[in-house]
């Protein structure tokens, strides 16, 4: 017997690049996760709500250095919730909307929010269904990723990303999925024994992919950087040029803590053999 329908939970990293690499991956009909996805449906919010969600961000980080607070920078814009069923089971559209606003409504009660920060709140909810193939054995059950941004009203919403928000998703979920659709959790009888299997891929490739963003961003850097100090070297503007050399070897020594490719681990070398 199932203790609850699964739900995970994850920060989404790397401030606007990380909520929009998310907004493209979850209409992405082409990505490779998504063989065994029959549709993708957008049930709440639009990309102009991912915006919406990194704007908040972006604004708060730069209060956040215009008042020149200690602690580290904002950096993760949103939590990214994935509740999902087991192959069998097509709740309509319609029901997967039911299920989903009544584990929003329990979030913003948790987070005990005011009048004004939920209306922005509601504003900043991100949820598409996927419809998976339920045939054969490979692939997840009907999904839904919902992703909430976690500033409103300049306050950051910790308690999204607590052990006791994800407890009570669960028993938001349980309810609503057998209160919506009428089936329980606890007769469900699992056909097939994969245990643990689709919660560490899925967190596998969400890691693997937030790497590459961060490898393609200091790639960029560290190109920026070299163009700058080649400007240097040109105009012979000696304190230019050393500021730029420190900065470039500061992102080389980030870059090779990276697991690159070969082709971008020669190229790395090369700028380091230029700037010696």
């Amino acid at each position: 017997m199932l203790k609850n329908w699964t739900v995970t939970t994850q920060p989404v990293r790397l401030g606007t690049d990380g909520v929009m690499m998310r907004e493209r991956y979850l209409l992405n009909t082409t990505h490779a996760n998504h063989k065994y996805t029959d549709d993708l449906i957008s049930i709440f919010g639009c990309a102009e709500t991912s915006h919406r969600i990194a704007l908040a961000g972006e604004k708060f980080r730069l209060e956040q250095q215009l008042k020149r607070k200690g602690g580290r920078p904002l950096s993760s814009y949103a939590m990214e919730y994935c509740l999902t069923l087991p192959r069998g089971y097509r709740p309509s559209i319609e029901q997967w909307q039911s299920i989903t606003s009544d584990c929003c409504i329990k979030l913003a009660k948790y987070c005990k929010l005011t009048k004004a920060e939920f209306a922005q709140y509601r504003q900043q909810i991100r949820a598409v269904l996927h419809q998976q193939n339920q045939e054969g054995q490979k692939g997840t059950g009907d999904h839904v990723h919902l992703i909430i941004g976690k500033v409103v009203r300049g306050r950051v919403l910790k308690e999204l990303q607590k052990k006791g928000a994800t407890k009570l998703l669960k028993q938001t979920f349980n309810h609503a999925v057998l209160q919506h659709v009428g089936i329980d959790y606890r007769s469900y009888e699992p056909i097939e024994k994969e245990k643990g299997r689709r919660l560490s891929t899925w967190q596998y490739q969400y890691e693997k992919a937030n790497q590459a963003l961060e490898i393609e961003r200091l790639v960029k850097k560290m190109q920026s950087q070299f163009d700058k100090w080649l400007k240097a070297k040109e105009e012979h503007n000696n304190s230019q040029q050393h500021r730029q050399k420190n900065r470039l070897l500061k992102t080389y020594e980030e870059l090779k803590l990276r697991k690159l490719p070969p082709l971008q681990q020669e190229n790395l070398e090369k700028i380091k053999q230029k700037i010696k």
